[in-house]
C-alpha cells in the first residue's frame, strides 16, 4: 500500500484538503499503473524464467485490475486488495514459496511446450521482487506541487 497522510495538527490557511488528495491519489494510481505498463520503473523487472518472456505482470489482467485508490481530507492511498489478489503482495516484493509437493498429474506451459508429470518433490519456488507499489521521483515532486497549491492557493 502506499500512503500520504497530512496531520491533524498541521494548520493550514485551506482546511478542506480532499480535492488535493484526490489529485495526489489519482497521481499515485496512474504512476502504479504506468509500473506495470513498463514492466518495472526505474529498472525493468526479471524475465519470466520458465517461459523466457518479459514480465509485464499481467498475464491475466487480474493485478492490474484490481489496483484501487482512495482518498479523504488527510489521506491518498493506492492498493490491491489482497483477499481478492493474494498474489499481489509476494509479486511486489519478492520471496519464496515452499511447495510441498504433490502426488497429482500436472500439466504445465514449459519454454520449450507443455510439460506433463506424475507428481512433484517438496521444492521452494523463488519469486523475483518486482515492486510496483510504488511512485517514481518525478511523482513525488507533483505530488508536493499538489500540496503546496491546495494549502497555498486553494
Amino acid at each position: 500500500m502506499i500512503e500520504v497522510k497530512t496531520e491533524d495538527r498541521i494548520q493550514t490557511p485551506n482546511t478542506d484538503m480532499t480535492p488535493a488528495m484526490e489529485r495526489i491519489a489519482d497521481i499515485m494510481y496512474r504512476s502504479v499503473q504506468e509500473n506495470f505498463i513498463s514492466g518495472g520503473r526505474p529498472n525493468q523487472w526479471e524475465p519470466l524464467a520458465h517461459l523466457g518472456l518479459p514480465s509485464h505482470l499481467y498475464q491475466s489482467g487480474r493485478m492490474f485490475e484490481n489496483i484501487q485508490f482512495s482518498w479523504s481530507d488527510t489521506q491518498a492511498m493506492v492498493y490491491i486488495d489482497t483477499n481478492r489478489v493474494p498474489y499481489a503482495r509476494m509479486n511486489n516484493d519478492g520471496g519464496v514459496i515452499k511447495h510441498p509437493g504433490s502426488k497429482k498429474f500436472q500439466a504445465f506451459q514449459g519454454a520449450d511446450g507443455m510439460v506433463f508429470t506424475h507428481g512433484t518433490k517438496a521444492h521452494d519456488i523463488p519469486i523475483p521482487q518486482r515492486r510496483f507499489m510504488m511512485f517514481q521521483e518525478e511523482d513525488k515532486e507533483k505530488i508536493l506541487q499538489e500540496l503546496s497549491t491546495a494549502v497555498f492557493h486553494e
